[in-house]
């Protein structure tokens, strides 16, 4: 005891007691002897690793010892040592033994695990139920991956992953690295989704999610659409990379998803991956291919990222990222996070389809469309009457309706509707493309009797004992082995790649392609004639700074470009254009063009399109050009067609700020705005003749 240091904590008296405790035996001898000691009893052991380490032994000398009793009546303690040489704690986090979890905490971690509840919130609902609580993270963590495997047994990454999807009814593939067993691609598809595919068949959404797992392979991930305009996930396929000859692969697989051999989609958006878009002509032949409008506006983004956090819009692909989380982990856990999160779509599709079924907005309770609800998704009714409301300036014209909503939508459009409104008829239900009359997924799926898509195995199943009846000793087992691999996928000698794969990036080199893949992605529509950023202060007035940097008055001009706007709204010769243009919300827009100060201005004082985009245009006499989410073209609305009219060209990022754009000589437009089409003057219209080479619809 001499050697003990300064600090001396004496707990003698809480231990030394006369009472007997009682066991199972009262049998005197060596191996019931218990010694209680400190935690901190012991000596650290230093190491040479390297890494940093802690302990906190330092040869505390507290011992109790416990033996039964001589009369055989329980068990007694003797004292040996009641000294602590450190001090006592006050209080008990982070103490591993007093925050070890109980049975029942360890059963609430499993339920919240299966639920994919994060670590941290499940440590949350520990104190929630207990304020005493003293569990930390760490705990949590390593009870998981108990639980993890336990789950997973003997079975390898691979194994596991095969058991899963196969528990789950999905339709799998899967192939190997030429001989080795290293997989290749893997291609799954729930059977929901596919029957969702041979439902909804007409467009499909292909695209590439990187940095989803450990090994760096890219996720292919193929989207279909409803009639009720929700999004479903078709089918998933982890790739080697983004050749050729990986895409063929998978696109050959998505091929034998339609249970009838002619159905294939019609129209396929992509972004400008050329590997892509060439398999694309390869197995779907007679499908569509066209640039999706997400990527066009998220490659926008991309050339102000200086200035942007977030990106500029949402999509299937950005959800599927979210939903991943990070990059680390195998692709037994992406499998488990991808199949619940299309569980939760399919219910939602679900009750879409329901609610089509048996309940009616009250927009449509009109005997106008008495055929339609009920039996068309309400997504198709609404956009019916959105359409509805441009009869009155449309009228039978076809040339002036445009015939968008038809072409496009397989819905009818203001021209037709203005016939059947004339006639006092309801709209017929067969104007409606079958494709919004689909509504429901509980349906068998048959294949036609003339398609030559067999599925009986009597005559493969034949052919294949009378193969093997014919091979030797080695070939039988051989043959064997390969059967076995389909018949017992769970038993499979699949690995995953042992390193991290190098996968396709972004080119760093402008125009030069990557020698080492046969894939290099084109730049989206119009980030390829982006020159440009050019940034101004966030202030609430950076809209304004914007116009103002643009027609020369330089950013600090903005106050100019707001007084102007708002004496254009109040122009006599105006009015009765900006009346019926804003309607009821006139006082509205004049009100966020004025201010009570020159400092930063609160969101209703910002700029906002559409309502601005007409008055700069009418006031300026220039095309404004707004480029994000939605792409918009706004022309002067009185005044005609100049050969060398200023096109200022803006973008609107992270849902908070504006930015300059410099573009090329000759970029593409977007669309033009409805309303420019509904309330411009005649005069007017020769601005879409003067840009209609440019203009995109």
């Amino acid at each position: 005891m001499e050697n003990l240091p300064q600090i001396c904590v004496d707990t003698s008296d809480a231990f030394i007691t006369t009472e007997r405790f009682d066991t199972e035996t009262g049998k005197r001898g060596r191996s019931n002897k218990l010694i209680f000691g400190c935690d901190k009893g012991g000596k650290h052991k230093s190491t040479d690793s390297g890494i940093q380490s802690a302990s906190k032994k330092c040869g505390c000398p507290f011992k109790i010892r416990s033996t039964p009793a001589k009369d055989g009546s329980g068990w007694k303690t003797d004292v040996k040592c009641g000294l602590h040489n450190h001090g006592l704690p006050d209080r008990l986090e982070g103490h591993s033994f007093i925050g070890r979890l109980t049975t029942d905490e360890k059963q609430h971690v499993v339920d919240l695990t299966k639920r994919y509840v994060p670590p941290r919130h499940i440590l949350l609902s520990f104190q929630d139920r207990d304020p005493e609580n003293v569990t930390r993270i760490k705990q949590v963590y390593k009870h998981k991956s108990v639980i993890q495997k336990e789950i997973r047994g003997p079975r390898s990454e691979i194994q596991h992953l095969f058991k899963l999807i196969e528990d789950a009814g999905y339709v799998y593939w899967s192939r190997k690295k030429d001989d080795s067993e290293v997989v290749r691609d893997i291609f799954w598809a729930h059977p929901d989704s596919v029957k969702l595919l041979n439902i909804f068949p007409i467009v499909l959404v292909m695209d590439s999610t990187y940095k989803t797992n450990k090994y760096r392979q890219p996720l292919f991930e193929i989207v279909g659409m409803t009639s009720t305009e929700l999004t479903f996930v078709v089918a998933f396929a982890y790739m080697e990379s983004e050749q050729t000859e990986n895409f063929c692969w998978v696109l050959e697989k998505l091929k034998e998803l339609f249970v009838k051999k002619d159905l294939c989609p019609q129209v396929i958006l992509t972004d400008r991956d050329l590997a892509l878009m060439k398999t694309i002509e390869i197995v779907f032949p007679r499908s569509i291919n066209l640039l999706c409008r997400f990527h066009i506006n998220k490659n926008v983004g991309a050339k102000h990222k200086q200035h942007v956090v977030n990106d500029l819009v949402e999509s299937a692909h950005w959800k599927l990222k979210q939903m991943l989380g990070n990059n680390i982990g195998d692709m037994v856990k992406c499998w488990e996070a991808m199949n619940n999160n299309l569980r939760l779509q399919l219910g939602n599709i679900r009750a879409s389809f329901q609610k089509s079924l048996y309940e009616v907005e009250h927009a449509h309770i009109s005997p106008f469309y008495g055929y339609l609800y009920g039996s068309v998704s309400r997504a198709a009714l609404r956009r019916i009457t959105e359409e509805l409301l441009r009869v009155d300036y449309v009228g039978p014209n076809r040339q002036i309706c445009g015939c968008t909503l038809r072409t496009s939508y397989g819905l009818p459009c203001a021209c037709e509707l203005e016939r059947y409104a004339l006639s006092g008829i309801p709209v017929p239900i067969d104007v409606v493309h079958v494709h919004w009359r689909k509504l429901t997924m509980e349906v068998e799926l048959e294949v036609g009797a003339n398609d030559g898509l067999e599925v009986d195995m009597t005559c493969v199943m034949d052919e294949l004992w009378k193969r093997f009846r014919s091979l030797d000793v080695i070939g039988k087992r051989e043959l064997k082995s390969r059967v076995c691999e389909l018949a017992y996928p769970t038993m499979t000698p699949l690995c995953p790649p042992p390193e991290k794969l190098k996968i396709k990036g972004e080119v760093k080199k402008k125009g030069k392609k990557p020698t080492e893949y046969d894939v290099y992605r084109d730049p989206s529509y119009h980030e390829s004639y982006i020159e440009d950023v050019v940034n101004v202060e966030s202030d609430g007035n950076y809209g304004f700074r914007v116009i103002a940097s643009l027609h020369g008055y330089g950013e600090d001009g903005w106050p100019m470009v707001r007084r102007e706007l708002g004496l254009k709204i109040i122009d006599k010769d105006r009015s009765t254009l900006y009346d019926k243009l804003f309607s009821n919300r006139l006082s509205e827009v004049r009100e966020s063009l004025m201010i009570e100060s020159f400092g930063s201005q609160p969101p209703e004082k910002w700029l906002t399109l559409s309502d601005m985009g007409y008055l700069i245009a009418n006031l300026y006499n220039v095309v404004l050009v707004c480029l994000g989410n939605p792409c918009m073209t706004f022309f002067p609305m009185r005044s005609s067609h100049l050969p060398n009219v200023s096109i200022y060209c803006i973008v609107f990022v992270n849902q908070n700020h504006w930015v300059q754009v410099n573009m090329k000589e000759g970029f593409p437009l977007p669309p033009v705005t409805l309303d420019w089409k509904k309330f411009r003057s005649y005069t007017a219209m020769s601005w879409m003749l003067g840009f209609a080479g440019r203009l995109q619809h």
